[in-house]
This record gives structure tokens, C-alpha cells and sequence, in this order.
């Protein structure tokens, strides 16, 4: 937060005695991310000119993390969530998450896209298959880890090896966030938009999902049914 507080003043995109960093931030929020942004990781400059090639950038990796960093800011910190930036239409103000924002994302996927042709590794170091989702499976359903227990308040100086975390509930959700992410063709991002609402229980072999969100795949959704067929999944609710 600091740094890009510090670099908005040096930038001269807000006052001295501005605090961008508030519940009700400025429309052109946003703008600002991107700019931070781009003055670390991409390599264009403000006014569309290129960065030297001996300028040092930062990866797409790092981008994401400054965005995420945005994201926890404005959400958790001053209380604004997810909610995406939007226009009210009580006050017709801008209110919601800036960091979850159309701008933001879309300045985003350009982004990579120029990381991408310039030859970054891909941030993704190899991609899942069906037999890592299996073994993702059977180690969730370890009798050790599966047993749903009472809520019971802990500190994680009392854990004993990295392995012991989330309980029954947690191991089965992200079980299931991994399994519509690949069936589905999902980037995580969009995964986590997912609520129960969302999801129907048809049988005890099916469950229905209705994306929140538009999704489009050049292959139509038979090829999602082919690969729900192909993994013949049952997945149990709790």
C-alpha cells in the first residue's frame, strides 16, 4: 500500500494530502492501479512510448500480486469486498472494489498479452490432468484430514507440519474448485465468483452448474460433456 501510495504522489495522480486508500476511493481509482502497474511490469509507458530493453520489469506474476495486494486493500481492509466497480443507481457515484474492476481487468489480460509475446515463461509451471485431480482426491479423503469436526478456534503456531490445514469442509470445496476449473475450462479468478446458488443438485452422480458469468468456448458445451462423461465424477454435498 505504501509503495503505491508513494509512487501516486511522486506521479503527481494525487495530492499530498489525498488518501487514495478509503471506502468511498475516486473514480479514476481504477486508472491509478493501472498506472502503478504499469510502471512496474509492462513494457510501455504512460504515454505509449516503450521502455528501454535494459529498464528492468517486473514479471506478470508480480503484476497479479500487485493487483491481488489492491484487491485485499479495498476489500478487506475498508470493507469493500468483491463487489465489481460500478456506477450506483441511487447516488450515481462509483462505488465497489476498484481493484475488481473492468478496467483494471482488462488492462490485465492486455498485459500478459504483451508479457506473452515477448517470450515470459507462462505463469502456469505445467498444466493439471486428470491423474493429478485423482490424487488431489484421495488426499483430501484421508481419514485423517476428511472428518468433518466442530469449529474449533486455533493458532497455526500450534501446527505441527505445513500439511495440517482446512478441515473436511475446506479439502472437499477446493477439491470441487478444482475439478469445475478443469472440466469447465475456468481460470481460478472465475471460479471463485462461483456461490452455492449457482450450483443444482440433480442426482447423486450430477450436479447442474449455471456460470454467473459469461463463458464462451469455441468448441461449444459438448465439450465439456465429453470430459464430464470421460472423469464420470460424483461429488457428495455438505
Amino acid at each position: 500500500m505504501q509503495r503505491c501510495l508513494k509512487f501516486l504522489r511522486e506521479k503527481k495522480l494525487i495530492k499530498e494530502s489525498d488518501n487514495f486508500f478509503t471506502s468511498t476511493p475516486n473514480k479514476l481509482a481504477p486508472l491509478c492501479i493501472c498506472a502503478w502497474i504499469m510502471e512496474e511490469c509492462d513494457e510501455l509507458n504512460f504515454d505509449g512510448t516503450l521502455k528501454p530493453t535494459s529498464q528492468v520489469r517486473d514479471s506478470y506474476n508480480h503484476a497479479q500480486k500487485m493487483r491481488a495486494a489492491m484487491t485485499y486493500a479495498f476489500g478487506r481492509l475498508f470493507g469493500l469486498g468483491s463487489l465489481p466497480w460500478h456506477t450506483s443507481e441511487v447516488s450515481q457515484k462509483m462505488v465497489g472494489n476498484p481493484s475488481v474492476s473492468e478496467t483494471v481487468a482488462t488492462y490485465m489480460t492486455s498485459l500478459r498479452r504483451r508479457k506473452v509475446r515477448a517470450g515470459e515463461t507462462a505463469t502456469s509451471a505445467r498444466a493439471i490432468t486428470q491423474e493429478t485431480l485423482c490424487k488431489l482426491y484421495h488426499f483430501n479423503h484421508r481419514p485423517e484430514v476428511a472428518e468433518i469436526k466442530e469449529y474449533a478456534a486455533g493458532s497455526r503456531k500450534h501446527v505441527k507440519t505445513p500439511h495440517e490445514w482446512g478441515g473436511g469442509r475446506a479439502r472437499r470445496l477446493l477439491t470441487l474448485a478444482y475439478v469445475l476449473s478443469f472440466l469447465c475450462l475456468l481460470r481460478f479468478d472465475e471460479v471463485l465468483k462461483i456461490q452455492m446458488q449457482d450450483i443444482e443438485w440433480v442426482s447423486d452422480t450430477c450436479i447442474k452448474l449455471t456460470l454467473p458469468f459469461r463463458k464462451t468456448n469455441q468448441f461449444g458445451g459438448e465439450h465439456v460433456n465429453r470430459l464430464l462423461r470421460q472423469a464420470r465424477l460424483t461429488h457428495t454435498v455438505y
